[in-house]
């Protein structure tokens, strides 16, 4: 465990690479017979619990992924509230054995979901592609960017 610098700044980031966007190994290729349904199963397994009970989803999994993509936006911004929240906090303060673990949780949470959001971009895509939707992503994009 390293220890966090006096001056309250974390230790400097490590340079990286951007790893490519994986598709995911649990949903099937785009035009196989299982896609939509491994699809659906594997955005499920991202969202809340309770999503499963509204039937809607199960219909449109496009609207699962435009949601569940949407989720993932909120918990990136979620993970970068915390971090700041936390960084501030610490600001003066006594250092506490944790303070470097939980900030690093915060990073590799925010890492988390920032990877799988691109997946699920990913898989929203070829279910735009797939159910024929070329034009509605579009304008639902600008309509979501003020554009």
């Amino acid at each position: 465990m390293t220890d966090i610098p006096a001056s309250g700044a974390d230790p400097a980031p490590r340079p990286s690479r951007p790893s490519p966007v994986r598709w995911p190994g649990s949903v099937r290729r785009p035009g196989s017979a299982e896609f939509e349904r491994s699809a659906t199963d594997w955005l499920f397994d991202l969202a809340p619990a309770r999503w499963r009970h509204e039937q809607v989803f199960h219909r449109n999994p496009l609207e699962l992924a435009c949601m569940v993509r949407l989720h993932l936006d909120a918990e990136v911004l979620a993970m970068q509230a915390g971090l700041k929240a936390l960084r501030m906090a610490l600001i003066g303060a006594p250092r506490r054995a944790d303070d470097t673990e939980t900030i690093a949780a915060y990073i590799r949470e925010q890492a988390w979901a920032k990877a799988v959001r691109e997946q699920v971009g990913l898989v929203e895509d070829a279910l735009h592609l797939s159910a024929g939707h070329t034009g509605r992503k579009r304008v639902a994009w600008r309509i979501a960017n003020d554009l």
